[in-house]
């Protein structure tokens, strides 16, 4: 049977993972980035209001 370990990266090598090799690359990398970081906030807000017991924006 193989001996399979997991191996994280360092940070050069996440670096390099992100770093974009163009400008549109780059511009699609922002572009997810900012979407992410809204759906976050979104979900932040949803979860304080489901919290917090105002649910009625469903």
């Amino acid at each position: 049977m193989a001996n399979l370990t997991e191996r994280v990266p360092d940070d050069t090598e996440i670096e390099a993972m992100t770093t974009p090799r163009n400008s549109k690359s780059a511009e699609s990398i922002q572009h997810r980035r900012e979407v992410k970081r809204r759906l976050e906030d979104y979900l932040e807000r949803i979860q304080l209001r489901k919290a917090i017991g105002d649910d009625d924006f469903f």
